[in-house]
């Protein structure tokens, strides 16, 4: 009897741990974990101590402020004297030198593509419970981190993952590095899939992956603002094609500044005062357009392509119209083989195939949602400056293929949808605003377009942050039209985070999308006024 009763025990505590076994197993299931993979420069580079571990004090990029000061003590006298003699050679001669040496030298690559220098980023092992606890208990809202916190109060920082890189370097090798990564993720939560979360540079990884690895191991891809078809910026400046004047300056300063009405006042009323001078905004372009022309060549050979000409990282950048013509004037014929390869591999199989391999992934059952940004003009360095993007990424290239208005201008009240890849006009792939048509995006159903939300701006506390859980959590695919809270087109309040939809069949075109207008500056000086009046009264 005794012997049966053990036996019953036995067989009940195997029920019980079978049953546990599975319980966590399916508890592992519930939580898809998240894999945020970086942008550009998510945390500085820096020299490695002799044990390979990051030298906290040897920041080498972004420049610190000491090496910015050394370099700006090193130029007051090259320009005073450039200045005198008119000659701009005078400044070149005594500060292009230290440029690259006091700030670019350590981050550059040998012709294959190496780092002359023993240099690294921070790399975090685990889920981000796991991290410093400066890293997921701060302030800081926005970027990859305020995106990180937001993921994790949704679904356990156990199940949140951060994915860093040396972005000098090539994706392909990146891709590699992910695909052990997505494996010791895999091994850590007991899940059979994981979620990509790529913000900005992080495109070219994830689609490095897909084409090196395929998608059997990703549940969802959620691009955010991502560059993986390249920035017209980089193909405009590898072209040599630099272009300033006054208006891309101020236009840039004054849309840069949306966030704080008071400091728009104050660019506004320069900017008034610069037109209304006479002669002093050609006067300021003129000075610029010398400066340029007596400087372009030197600034490239002596500072740009010593620097960065040989990043593979970096010529993933550069979109396939300039490819092949930029290869040609950074490297002429003296190109280094191996590195051509590896960059024409990226580019030829990855950037081009981009659509391609986001389709193969959708085939074999992967959610893939597209976020894109507008409301802001390019960096003012290039005649591309006048692009709609996010601050930093044309919104052509971050929704794979939208049209788009320049920035300040708009289609117009009877602007019909192009139609290219969706024609089916009942779903009003046009913003209300008329500066939008995603009806030529590779995914039009697939590709939400965020107004006044900048580069990596989903930012935690905001619908932009709600809008990327709800695609983490959905249990099947959505498309522009499944939420009504969140429609393809919407705009945010900078002050609330907040959306407005844009998204509908009537036009309505907004006087303020050239922010710099005389409408907008007038407010926006009045209202700083007010503020000014409200803060000494708090006083």
């Amino acid at each position: 009897m005794k012997n049966i009763i053990k036996k019953i025990i036995c067989i009940m505590i195997a029920v019980i741990m079978m049953f546990s076994v599975c319980s966590a197993a399916f508890a592992a299931g519930d939580v898809t974990p998240v894999i945020v993979v970086s942008g550009l420069g998510s945390f500085p580079l820096s020299l490695l101590d002799e044990n390979g571990e990051i030298d906290e004090d040897a920041q080498v990029f972004p420049p610190t402020s000491d090496g910015i000061v050394k370099v700006v003590g090193k130029a007051i006298i090259p320009l005073a004297k450039a200045l005198k003699e008119g000659d701009w050679n005078l400044f070149a001669d005594g500060t292009f030198e230290s440029i690259y040496a006091d700030l670019f030298d350590a981050i550059s690559c040998d012709e294959e593509g190496n780092s002359l220098y023993s240099v690294g980023t921070n790399f975090f092992d685990g889920n981000v419970g796991s991290y410093p606890e400066t890293f997921i208990d701060t302030d800081k809202t926005d970027d990859e981190i305020g995106m990180i916190r937001g993921i994790a109060e949704e679904i356990g920082a156990e199940n949140v993952f951060f994915f860093c890189y040396d972005w000098r370097l090539s994706p392909l090798l990146h891709a590699d590095e992910l695909a052990d990564y997505i494996k010791a993720v895999k091994e850590e939560t007991g899940a059979s899939k994981v979620t990509l979360v790529p913000a900005s540079m992080g495109g070219t990884v994830v689609n490095s992956y897909l084409y090196k690895y395929g998608s059997d191991a990703i549940d969802r891809i959620i691009y955010c603002e991502v560059a993986s078809k390249g920035l017209e910026m980089v193909g405009e400046l590898f072209s040599k094609n630099i272009e300033v004047s006054t208006d891309m300056v101020f236009e840039k300063l004054f849309n840069m500044e949306k966030g704080d009405i008071a400091v728009q006042a104050l660019i506004g009323a320069l900017y008034t005062g610069v037109e209304h001078i006479p002669g002093a905004e050609k006067y300021i372009d003129t000075f610029l357009k010398n400066f340029v022309d007596a400087l372009g060549d030197r600034a490239y050979n002596e500072i740009l392509i010593k620097s960065f000409a040989n990043m593979t990282g970096l010529w993933a950048f550069c979109p396939d119209s300039y490819f092949e013509a930029d290869k040609e004037i950074m490297f002429g014929k003296d190109a280094n083989k191996k590195f051509i390869d590896e960059i024409d591999e990226y580019h030829y199989n990855v950037q081009v195939k981009s659509e391609d391999l986001m389709s193969e992934a959708i085939a074999n059952g992967v959610q893939v949602y597209i976020i894109a940004a507008y409301g802001y003009m390019s960096t003012p360095l290039t005649g591309k400056a006048w692009l709609q993007c996010d601050n930093l990424v044309e919104t052509q290239n971050e929704s794979f293929g939208a049209t788009c208005a320049n920035y300040g201008e708009n289609f117009g009240k009877n602007y019909e949808a192009l139609g290219t890849v969706c024609a089916d006009k009942s779903h009003n792939h046009v913003s209300t605003d008329a500066i939008i048509d995603a009806s030529t995006c590779a995914f039009p159903e697939q590709t939400w377009f965020i107004k006044n939300n900048r580069h990596i701006g989903l930012d935690y506390g905001t619908d932009c942050q709600k809008l990327l859980v709800t695609f983490i959590n959905a249990e099947e695919q959505l498309t522009v039209h499944s939420l009504e809270e969140y429609p393809q087109f919407v705009s945010l309040n900078l002050k609330t985070g907040k959306f407005s939809s844009l998204t509908g069949s009537k036009i309505k075109l907004d006087i303020f999308d050239r922010h710099s207008n005389i409408f907008l500056r007038l407010f926006a000086f009045i209202v700083g006024i007010v503020d000014l009046f409200k803060d000494l009264l708090n006083l």
